[in-house]
């Protein structure tokens, strides 16, 4: 199918930030990118995340207009895919029906559920299609993956997912590869840790922030029996809870910083403790890569290690050296979430990837 495809506009909704960009020239070619930043207090004073729209729609349009961004330019808009649990891998055409799942008070409150619901919004007055593309939760588990140990709570995907695919094509790109082909384990190293086996371009299942490794600020999986009577101990509150798994636990929780950076020159300068702990977290990351592997059944083409912190060479080393036999490790640093929603999009666009229609729970 061949289009003629003017520019896209991509949007990805963080807690007190909206990044937007916008792709031109059959998306070679970066026209703008930017980050709206909000004030904190008036985010914090709408009574849910969607209630947030039209502040955000309101700030995104004001920055088009003042840069004298003509909107007819756009052939679609793509956003952060949200928080609904029952979406599958890569792109979705967002409609009403998916705007009313993303703001659902019974999804958690994840800020990239604007995603769809701006891009709905914007796109809909232009008379252009609107997409979200692989969505945070978007995982294709298989059923054996979803058991738990406790039949009242099944298992969820909930992982860098973007960013882990979209550094799985480059992959499979950069090997001359076809990636549908290719069975892969991928590391996000970032403030939260994750992982995932991708079996010919499917997650099938996962090791999350709450479930996996440890993190900069996160707590991973811990011994349930001993996380239980932290719970009750009459000490913590819920919320207590909340900020030890996500935001004060991992390399937070034993060090008192998030900062990667900081740790290093602490090791450097002899700190056994740091040195310790560091290791620790590189050590739950290999352990997790291992598990994955049973779900590839041995068979791993690569493993993919990306994100923000895997440009530390010393976290990686420890990686390397902990689960090398596992298969071949290929770092590739950094994240590129815009690049990757504005490549779907185009994908979806000149029908080289069809795109879902969400239609209901």
């Amino acid at each position: 199918m061949s289009i003629e495809v003017k520019d896209i506009l991509v949007i990805n909704p963080g807690s007190t930030t909206t990044k937007i960009a916008v792709f031109t020239e059959n998306n070679t070619k970066k026209l703008f990118e930017t980050t709206i930043v909000h004030d904190e207090e008036k985010i914090l004073s709408f009574p849910t995340i969607a209630s947030q729209e039209d502040y955000r729609r309101g700030m995104l349009e004001d920055y088009l207009r003042e840069h004298g961004y003509d909107k007819s330019r756009l052939s679609a808009v793509v956003g952060r895919g949200g928080m609904a649990f029952e979406l599958s891998s890569g792109g979705y055409l967002v409609n009403k029906t998916l705007c009313e799942r993303m703001a659902s008070p019974e999804l958690p409150a994840h800020a990239s559920s604007l995603g769809a619901i701006l891009a709905y919004d914007i796109a809909e007055e232009l008379g252009i299609p609107s997409y979200i593309y692989d969505s945070p939760m978007g995982c294709d588990l298989t059923e054996v993956a979803k058991i738990t140990g406790i039949a009242e709570v099944e298992k969820y995907g909930a992982i860098h997912l973007l960013n882990s695919r979209a550094m799985a094509m480059d992959y499979a790109k950069q090997t001359g590869r076809d990636y549908n082909d290719l069975d892969l384990i991928v590391c996000h190293l970032g403030g939260g840790i994750t992982a995932n086996a991708q079996k010919h371009g499917k997650v099938v299942d996962t090791a999350g922030y709450d479930d996996g490794p440890m993190a900069p600020e996160r707590s991973g999986g811990v011994p349930l029996i001993l996380f239980k009577n932290l719970c009750f101990d009459g000490k913590h509150t819920s919320e207590d809870m909340d900020r030890l798994i996500s935001g004060k636990g991992g390399m937070y929780s034993y060090l008192g910083t998030k900062d990667c950076i900081e740790v290093e020159k602490r090791i450097e300068a002899g700190d056994e403790k740091a040195a310790v702990v560091y290791e620790a977290m590189a050590y739950q990351v290999a352990k997790s890569i291992a598990g994955l592997s049973v779900a590839l059944e041995g068979h791993v083409d690569a493993i993919i290690i990306t994100g923000g912190i895997a440009h530390s060479k010393m976290l990686t080393d420890m990686i390397k050296k902990y689960a090398g036999h596992l298969g071949n490790i290929v770092v590739m640093p950094g994240e590129k979430e815009m690049q990757a929603l504005a490549d779907g999009a185009m994908r979806m666009l000149k029908g080289d990837e069809a795109a879902n229609v969400y239609s209901g729970v």
